[in-house]
């Protein structure tokens, strides 16, 4: 009787409870290696650009800030007839212009420098101890992207065409920051960022230490135990897309007051999480592969009973 008894309640929360901690280690090792590192953000930013969504909405947002920044300036220093004319030529064709630079690798290297530049400032606020209000609001500041924009319209001769000299002159500093996060929300990012540093570790080796407990206990039958492994493999890549899923819905969601940046927020949120898809990919596979080779050692070995039999 002891010889048959394998523990299956047992295994089975075992399973459930390494699928649970494996897609939280799944979760923390995109956070660290992706969404907390500077030179992973600068490639994810590259890729953004790559987005049709993303850029063209990169494109609205700097060709309004050059309309807006123009038509300050020239009201300010009294020039209202000449708003009134440069203003809506450049309107009409504001995003067409600034997409047309941003595929320039001038333009490219101008944001990668300042994704950089804001990321290495919202990981050092976040790493901080100290009160996160006293930091500021965290920026990435794109004014000489707009500079660059003004500079090539000028080069090309369409900014007289406009019925404006000095287009970049026009370009106020700080004229396009794109604000990451508020000083009020700093404090709640700091606390959440000092339990994703130190995550990573504990929860892979739960994750681990429970497979390893469960195949212990379920060792009288492996190949079941093996296929329950499996499952739980494939239970973790699931629920790490399930989760990036839901969350990206309810950050989408939270950010924008219409659906006018939907398709771009939602693309932004697919390459930014990239590491969660491919991490979920990785152990879904390794579980459809277990479970093959399982059932591959059944198939072979029923068939060498058989010509045993037969023999």
């Amino acid at each position: 009787m002891r010889e048959e008894r394998s523990h299956p309640v047992a295994i089975v929360v075992l399973l459930v409870l390494a699928a649970l901690a494996g897609a939280v280690a799944i979760g923390s090792i995109w956070a660290n290696q992706q969404l907390l590192s500077t030179s992973s953000w600068v490639s994810v930013s590259g890729r953004l650009l790559e987005s049709k969504d993303v850029r063209h909405r990169v494109a609205q947002f700097l060709g309004e800030e050059l309309v807006n920044d123009t038509e300050a300036q020239l009201n300010a220093a009294g020039q209202e007839e000449a708003a009134a004319v440069v203003v809506p030529r450049l309107r009409a064709q504001q995003t067409q212009l600034a997409e047309r630079v941003m595929k320039t690798k001038r333009f490219k290297a101008i944001w990668r420098h300042a994704n950089r530049a804001g990321h290495r400032a919202l990981v050092r606020v976040l790493d901080e101890e100290g009160d996160a209000a006293e930091a500021g609001a965290v920026v990435v500041n794109l004014t000489p992207a707009l500079r660059q924009l003004a500079d090539v319209l000028e080069e090309e001769g369409l900014a007289e065409e406009l019925g404006v000299a000095d287009l970049a002159g026009l370009v106020e500093p700080g004229a396009a920051r794109i604000k990451v996060l508020e000083a009020a929300e700093l404090q709640r990012a700091q606390d959440a960022v000092r339990v994703i540093r130190h995550l990573t570790a504990p929860a892979v080796i739960v994750t681990l230490a429970l497979y390893a407990v469960a195949l212990i206990l379920g060792r009288r039958r492996l190949g079941r135990t093996l296929v329950g492994v499996g499952l739980a493999f494939a239970a973790t890549g699931a629920l790490a897309l399930l989760a990036r899923a839901l969350a990206g819905q309810a950050i989408v969601d939270d950010l924008l007051g219409t659906d006018r940046d939907r398709e771009a927020a939602e693309a932004a949120w697919r390459i930014a999480t990239s590491k969660i898809a491919d991490l979920a990919g990785i152990a879904i596979g390794l579980g459809a592969v277990v479970v093959l080779l399982v059932a591959a050692v059944a198939v072979f070995r029923k068939a060498a009973e058989r010509r045993a039999v037969v023999e």
